[in-house]
């Protein structure tokens, strides 16, 4: 930004030239000095120089000439009234500066014309702030993210304020992906990925968060009532082939995590999908638990995509059956086991069913077990096809799926003593699976602050 007259620009250059000259004759460290003690000094000197570049810049800007009134947005006139402080908690520490005020009389409206010049909102923190807040959040609690956001750029937040920023700027993320997705299942398709991936994953899960009903610290609501909700988890990833043609490592994976239902979830994976080519992907592979909600979702959101139940979860009731049936522990439960994986990575599913058929329960307990593992292994046949899926090159376990559930929500709102309003868990995993895509997208638009 340059000053408008020439006169102006130079003075205010030379006035911080000078203002650089003192502190480096004060502040410059001698030849005796470490490195150490040479890195903390020149820190101190450049942070200086910043805060007084940008003190200086905003008060010429505030030196302007300031007519007796000016225009509301109401379209009315409105009165100058004075000359008012503000403070900006900026990157380079607290920028306190005067600017001239009026006030509406019609919409009764205080407006100062500087704020508006600067692209200031009602926030008491610039957008580079706002930034590095909504990473450490995503990434961390939030007294950890005031206490690292500190130590990092010498910048002061509470951990209250932490809160409310992030929350903020997840809760405008999320609203946007929102209206993405009604564009997307609209069929206004909102920009995608312009790559044409070769084989697309769509994994699916839930995992459980701590949730709070409405409580207050001093009790004034009540005492504190917990529950647990559902946050269902997708990611879309792109993997690596080995030299037998098997897709091995994951080389691109996006995230998207919300504790909605299905409904609010579905569209905001298909759109998260599309946006990385799904509908350009020579194949599509689908990998879940098993549980029909999921398979209900490919259905609508993905057609035609290969569907796969992630072998260790079918493996998984397959241990539970053989404990229920020989004994826990017991060697006849683990042959069992063995003998029927086997079959299932063979693609003899008809053994397995025939196997779990055979058996003949006594207890009503063991019953129901055995009519809800054969209807689980029968309903799931053609996504059970293991042997077929391993030859063609896909993978057949969902662990990107688990990872997923982990590193999006778990590690983030599943730590010791934490409980949530769901409001809030709801921004914090916006922001915590955006900031853990591959390309992560560019906060910035969502960091406004309300009115």
């Amino acid at each position: 930004m340059s000053c408008k007259s020439t006169p102006e620009r130079h003075a205010l250059i030379a006035d911080l030239l000078e203002k650089v000259r003192r502190q480096l004759q004060e502040q410059l460290p001698d030849q005796s000095a470490t490195l150490d003690q040479i890195e903390e000094a020149a820190g101190q000197i450049g942070r200086q120089v910043s805060r007084d570049i940008q003190t200086g810049l905003i008060e010429q800007h505030g030196q302007q000439p300031r007519p007796p009134k000016t225009q509301c947005a109401c379209g009315a006139a409105a009165r100058y009234k004075g000359q008012q402080a503000r403070s900006i908690v900026t990157a380079h520490g607290v920028l306190t500066y005067k600017r001239a005020c009026y006030h509406c009389v019609a919409c009764q409206h205080t407006l100062a014309p500087l704020d508006h010049a600067l692209g200031l909102d009602s926030g008491s923190t610039s957008t580079q702030v706002r930034l590095w807040v909504a990473l450490l959040a995503g990434q961390l609690p939030f007294a950890q993210a005031a206490t690292t956001l500190h130590m990092l750029t010498h910048v002061a937040l509470s951990a209250a304020s932490v809160e409310r920023l992030s929350v903020t700027i997840g809760a405008s993320l999320r609203k946007h992906q929102h209206q993405q997705a009604q564009q997307h299942q609209a069929g206004a398709l909102p920009e995608a990925s312009p790559s044409r991936p070769k084989r697309l994953y769509i994994g699916l899960d839930g995992v459980l968060v701590p949730l709070r009903e409405a409580w207050k610290k001093d009790k004034s609501q009540g005492a504190l009532t917990c529950r647990w909700g559902e946050c269902k988890t997708g990611v879309v990833y792109e993997a690596c082939q080995d030299k037998q043609g098997k897709d091995s490592r994951v080389r691109t994976r996006a995230y998207v995590a919300t504790l909605g239902e299905v409904d609010t979830f579905a569209p905001l994976l298909g759109t998260l999908a599309h946006q990385h080519g799904h509908h350009l992907a020579k194949e599509v592979v689908v990998i879940g638990d098993g549980a029909p909600w999921i398979w209900q979702l490919a259905a609508k959101q993905f057609r035609g995509a290969v569907q796969i139940v992630d072998f260790f979860h079918a493996a998984q009731h397959l241990a539970e059956l053989a404990q229920a049936r020989f004994g826990k522990d017991t060697q006849a439960a683990q042959d069992w086991l063995a003998a029927r994986q086997e079959d299932l990575k063979t693609d003899r599913l008809d053994a397995v069913l025939a196997e779990i058929r055979a058996w003949r329960p006594v207890s009503e307990g063991k019953r129901q077990l055995h009519r809800r593992t054969f209807a689980y292994f029968r309903n799931n046949a053609d996504r059970m096809r293991y042997q077929s899926f391993v030859e063609k090159g896909y993978h057949i376990g969902s662990g990107v799926v688990e990872a997923t559930c982990k590193q999006v929500v778990a590690q983030r709102l599943d730590q010791a003593g934490m409980h949530w309003r769901q409001e809030s868990a709801e921004a914090i995993v916006a922001l915590r699976a955006a900031q853990l895509c591959t390309r992560p997208p560019d906060l910035r638009p969502y960091c406004a602050m309300p009115a």
